[in-house]
């Protein structure tokens, strides 16, 4: 009789092994935000209000090194212009910095994109390069100016409102 129970329970276990696998190899074809290869991005991709938040490190007002630094903001795209507008709070050093710039952007094909402008701060140029995730829901971004600019390392997440 014990032996029975076991072997049951065994099976049962081994159904739902079975079917959760199963669901789980399905799940990319059901998903909103998988695209088919022959799917391409464009800038139309990225439009409208999206919310930003991230961190990062750069060279502090008045400091010999490096600080941390975090921020979050609103941030428009534009398609039509390619251009986007941000409107963000900066907290690094104890301090919080009202932050409001315009830009230009680009989307290729494979969902890479880029983002560049002038700092309204330092007078310097700034460039981020970023990624379409989600269908458009979502950008991944990472800052890529040009090596010995005030900022050391940035990484920001875009989420579509």
């Amino acid at each position: 009789m014990r032996n029975r129970n076991i072997l049951k329970n065994r099976t049962r276990v081994t159904v739902l092994l079975v079917l959760a696998a199963a669901t789980v190899g399905l799940a990319p074809t059901f998903s909103t935000s998988a695209r088919a290869a022959s799917s391409s991005y464009s800038i139309n991709d990225v439009s409208g209000n999206y919310v930003l938040h991230g961190e990062g490190w750069y060279f502090g007002s008045g400091n010999a090194h490096y600080v941390p630094n975090a921020f979050a903001g609103l941030v428009s795209f534009t398609p039509a212009t390619g251009t986007f507008h941000l409107d963000s709070i900066v907290r690094s050093d104890g301090e919080n910095t009202h932050v409001v710039l315009d830009g230009t952007y680009t989307v290729d094909a494979d969902g890479h994109g880029t983002m560049a402008w002038v700092s309204p701060i330092s007078g310097n140029s700034g460039h981020n390069d970023f990624y379409i995730v989600n269908g458009g829901a979502e950008l991944k971004a990472i800052n890529t100016d040009p090596p010995g600019t005030a900022k050391a390392s940035q990484v920001s997440t875009f989420t579509k409102q």
